[in-house]
């Protein structure tokens, strides 16, 4: 049986801002880059062995691919359409910073990213579609071996809810942290199995 690991990228300093980042190159700080070593050796001393890395083009996602290809010996390749939405001109900024209009906004997207648009953003629908797309197409070019992409929290998300057939309003209720792992399995049959989500044991490392 195969499986893709699909890997969010280390901490940035507009994480713990907590400002819209999207399509925004914002590099990773030095906890982020620590965090990525921690997994990179959490995935060098486990039992699956990477055939290919592939990651967004976005910095924050490349960095954090390359750290873990360093210790893995495999050179990342890039996925441009595994880059996070684009947020419009929510980019670059927090929730208080928002007017009153955009706040009513985005409080209806975050419930169900369907129901509205993001104002000079990207739809969700299209955004599910061409992650869903370059995903189904990295599979295909890959028949065999076990696969890691190194992207971004919404196109984890947008790839789960698909295996799930979960509906776009339930993504709100999926949590993913900086560096976490998540792990989609496939049997002979080519039937897709949610087999980990979310997993940051690796990080337990960090303050030691």
């Amino acid at each position: 049986m195969r499986k893709i690991l699909l890997v969010r990228h280390g901490e940035t300093d507009w994480n713990l801002e907590m400002r819209f980042q999207g399509r925004e190159d914002v590099p990773l700080n030095k906890r982020g880059q620590k965090q990525a070593e921690l997994l990179a050796r959490h995935l060098e001393g486990g039992k699956e062995e990477i055939a290919r890395i592939y990651s967004s083009s976005l910095s924050r996602a490349m960095t954090t691919a390359k750290i873990i290809g360093g210790v893995l010996g495999a050179e990342p390749r890039v996925a441009e359409d595994f880059v996070e939405i684009d947020f419009g001109s929510w980019e670059g900024r927090t929730y208080s910073e928002m007017s009153k209009a955009e706040k009513e906004t985005l409080s209806l997207w975050m419930m169900d990213p369907t129901s509205c648009s993001i104002p000079g953003g990207e739809s969700f629908a299209l955004f599910q579609e061409r992650v869903c797309r370059s995903y189904d197409k990295i599979i295909q070019e890959n028949a065999e071996g076990n696969i890691l992409i190194v992207t971004h929290s919404g196109a984890i998300k947008a790839v789960v809810a698909k295996v799930l057939e979960l509906h776009p309003a339930m993504i709100i209720r999926l949590k993913l942290f900086p560096t976490s792992l998540s792990v989609i399995q496939y049997d002979g049959r080519n039937n897709p199995y949610l087999e980990l989500f979310n997993d940051i044991c690796h990080l337990r490392e960090e303050n030691e």
